[in-house]
This record gives C-alpha cells, sequence and structure tokens, in this order.
C-alpha cells in the first residue's frame, strides 16, 4: 500500500520554483473563484434545495429565503427527508440531482448561472495566475467553473485566452503563442449553449478533452486548486492521463488536511503507474497563488515588481492575510523573544469609586502608577 500522501506547503513552493522552466497548467474548481463573489458549489446546492421548498410551500415565511441559515437548512433538509424522493444529505450526487431538479430546462439552469456570476470580478489569485502565464510558466488552465473569470483576468492583464468550450472543443489542438493562455472550460461557460450540471451531462468527458489532456501533460505539471474531485468521469480522466508513461507531475492542493477517498485513490493509482502526485495542504488559492509567486519571484526582479505591484492595486486585502499560528513539532523548543512567567493574584479587590469626572481608565492608571497594583474599571466598579 502507497502511503505518505502528503508533501509539504513549503517543499511545494519550492518545487515549483526549481522547476520554472518547466510549463505548467491548472486544474480550478468552484473554490477558486469564492474571493471573487461567487458561491461555492455548496451553497448552490442549498440554494436549489431553497428554491425547490419554497415553490412546494407557497406559504412558506420571509425565514426560509436565507439559504445560508444553520436553521433554515436543517428545517428544509428535515422536510426534504420526509418527501423519501431526495438524496441524502451531502451525498456526492446531490449537486447533479438538485441542479436538475430545481431547473430541468438546460437554458434556466444557464441563466441561474449567469445571474450568479454577473458583474463578478477576478480578485488576486487570478491575476497572479495570469502572471505567471506572462512569464512562461503557466501555459494553460483547465476548469469546471463557467464563469470565465480567468478569461476576463487574462484580458485584464494584457494577454490572449484562448476560449475552448464544449461548443469549440476541437480549437484545443492550435498552435500556442506567447502571450496566449489556453482556457479549457471542460463543463461548459456560461457565455455558451452548452454547460454540464446533471449526473447524466457530468457522467462524461469530451472525447478530444480527455484525449488532449493526457497527451498534454506527458511533460507538464498540472496544479490542482479549488476543486473537491465530485466529477467521477473528470477524476477518472486524470487517472487516464498520469497513469501513461511520461514525466508531468500532479500537485493537488487541497483546502486542508483531510485528503478524501477520491483523491487518494487518484494519487495512489497514478504512483503505481510510475507516475508523480502529491496532495498539499493548503489554505485556499488566492493564498496558495501569493505564496507561489512570491517563491518564484525570488531572484526575479521584474516578476517581483510585477507582484508588488498587483497586490498594491488589490482592494480587500484582509482577505489575504494569513492568521498566526506556531506549528510545534519538538516539544524541547522555547520561544525567546517575548515569553514571560505569569503569577495569578491570590486575592481580588471589587469596590465602588468617584472618578472626580475623569475618565475611568485615566483616572486608575494615574492611581496606580509606580505601584505593583493592577486597577480595571468593570461595570462601574474597580477590580483591583
Amino acid at each position: 500500500m502507497i502511503e505518505n500522501f502528503e508533501l509539504d506547503y513549503d517543499a511545494f513552493l519550492r518545487s515549483i520554483k526549481r522547476n520554472g522552466d518547466v510549463p505548467h497548467s491548472f486544474l480550478l474548481g468552484a473554490g477558486a473563484s469564492i474571493s471573487s463573489g461567487i458561491q461555492s458549489a455548496y451553497d448552490c446546492i442549498w440554494e436549489w434545495k431553497k428554491d425547490i421548498y419554497i415553490s412546494k410551500n407557497i406559504n412558506a415565511g420571509e425565514f426560509y429565503k436565507d439559504h445560508k441559515n444553520e436553521a433554515v437548512r436543517k428545517s428544509i433538509q428535515t422536510w426534504l427527508d420526509t418527501q423519501g424522493i431526495f438524496p441524502k444529505l451531502d451525498s456526492i450526487e446531490e449537486y447533479s440531482f438538485y441542479a436538475e431538479k430545481a431547473y430541468p430546462i438546460a437554458d434556466d439552469r444557464r441563466k441561474y448561472f449567469f445571474d450568479l456570476i454577473e458583474n463578478k470580478e477576478p480578485y488576486i489569485g487570478y491575476k497572479l495566475l495570469c502572471l505567471l502565464s506572462e512569464f512562461g510558466i503557466v501555459k494553460s488552465v483547465w476548469t469546471t467553473n463557467f464563469d470565465g473569470l480567468i478569461v476576463r483576468a487574462s484580458y485584464q492583464n494584457n494577454l490572449t485566452p484562448i476560449e475552448i468550450t464544449l461548443d469549440n472543443s476541437d480549437r484545443i489542438f492550435r498552435n500556442q503563442s506567447t502571450r496566449e493562455l489556453l482556457c479549457i472550460a471542460l463543463h461548459g461557460d456560461y457565455k455558451y449553449s452548452t454547460l454540464k450540471n446533471t449526473n447524466t451531462e457530468l457522467d462524461s468527458q469530451n472525447d478530444l478533452f480527455k484525449k488532449q489532456l493526457a497527451n498534454y501533460h506527458i511533460d507538464k505539471n498540472l496544479i490542482v486548486s479549488g476543486y473537491s474531485g465530485r466529477d467521477i468521469s473528470l477524476m477518472t480522466a486524470l487517472e487516464t492521463a498520469f497513469s501513461q508513461p511520461g514525466s508531468g507531475r500532479l500537485y493537488w492542493c487541497g483546502y486542508g488536511s483531510v485528503i478524501n477517498d477520491d483523491v487518494k485513490k487518484l494519487i495512489t493509482s497514478i504512483r503505481q503507474n510510475g507516475r508523480e502526485a502529491y496532495y498539499i495542504s493548503t489554505d485556499g488559492f488566492d493564498k496558495t497563488l501569493i505564496h507561489l509567486v512570491k517563491t518564484i519571484s525570488d531572484g526575479n526582479k521584474n516578476l517581483s515588481t510585477k507582484l508588488q505591484k498587483t497586490l498594491e492595486n488589490t482592494s480587500a486585502t484582509d482577505n489575504i492575510k494569513t492568521i498566526f499560528s506556531l506549528d510545534f513539532t519538538k516539544t524541547d523548543k522555547f520561544i525567546k523573544s517575548n515569553l514571560h512567567p505569569i503569577v495569578f493574584p491570590k486575592e481580588v479587590f471589587q469596590f465602588e469609586i468617584d472618578y472626580k469626572n475623569e475618565t475611568p481608565w485615566k483616572f486608575l492608571r494615574e492611581l496606580t502608577a509606580n505601584t505593583n497594583i493592577v486597577a480595571v474599571p468593570f461595570k462601574r466598579k474597580v477590580f483591583a
């Protein structure tokens, strides 16, 4: 049995930097677009459940319109379970089932996704992906998303996106110039007629896409991000592609450290066939791209300058900050800088006091200056 599926995050960054002369491609799922304001596939499922419930229960109150509320979800799921015809909660078939159940007419589904992504702008991860393309590190982006964000980001960053969808799949074999980025929409694009949402539609991959997925990655590395692996046909296509002889690697960048069984199975199969595949625990698409470009730009002044400019021009920077954490691997380590012993007081006094028209904090601070007394105001009283 093959074990040790994971590649450490920092090792992944160094690996991509070391192989900067090797063309890479990305496979993006819905998770890559959340920071761009597009709700996840999971939220789509709950919106479809809500739509079904409300249309079946016309007199349902306003309470049921907030499909992101946990109490609403619980109530709707209870109703669905009592009907006896809906999939089990969080089962793999929920997405395709509810997409078709809520909107059985294909054009209605297309309009649903159009409304979902209208006026949305690509966030930092997409911009940096285009930056990597500009420097020849990324040559193609394969995606299960309908949103067209990578195409929009390409235009905004002076690249020429070559849009390849289910309606023009034969374009995948065209020659590619330096300033072009292949953008392959595996499930279709909202701007065109054909989308893949239902179980029947998702159950097969376009034959040309499958063939080129294998041929393209014989000598190119594929980085997966924001994708859960729920599409069985795509997972099968990936397994087939990376089970053929070749040097291209698969880097599966998941959210968090939990590896689902489908991804484990894929990595195991690829390795058993002599190819390299790894799972990398990440904190999401955008942060991974920021760290990736920062690592690659070390020693590349031009790339580093463009990275800094892109970060400065990106709003809502709070979304790309990482929560501080310490990863202790040895128990005999200690903190050298700001670690101080704390002794809790044995007694605490509580009393009222006249602040003499001063603010409580200022009054107590002056009163206890140059003493070993600590006093704090709380609800019209002092604790000292």
